[in-house]
């Protein structure tokens, strides 16, 4: 014989269920975000190399990939307080802001 559950469990139940739902989603789509990050590195990495091999500047290139380095320090800062990630934010900030001024000297 099959016990009738209440509201509160059946509420509960669903609660549970929508939480794995969310988990899996978020899982997803940061999966999807890192896939993509990995694929736009490539790229640039290509641009990179193609740029130096024919001698064109490439402080355009540096630029994306430094800002990329600064958003992801101070994301991770805010999340985690840790000091060391104000150094390696401090370093690439200032990589960002050097490859920002060659770039714009260039044109």
């Amino acid at each position: 014989m099959e016990e009738k559950l209440s509201r509160e469990e059946i509420l509960e139940k669903s609660r549970q269920e929508n939480r794995k739902g969310d988990e899996r989603e978020r899982t997803i789509r940061m999966e999807g975000e890192s896939f993509s990050l990995l694929f736009a590195l490539l790229l640039g990495l290509v641009l990179l190399f193609w740029k130096r091999a024919h001698g064109l500047p490439d402080e355009d290139v540096q630029s994306m990939f430094w800002m990329s380095f600064v958003a992801n320090r101070l994301y991770r800062l805010t999340q985690r307080r840790d000091p060391f990630e104000v150094v390696t934010l401090l370093i690439s900030l200032a990589l960002l802001i050097w490859n920002l001024v060659k770039f714009f000297q260039m044109t």
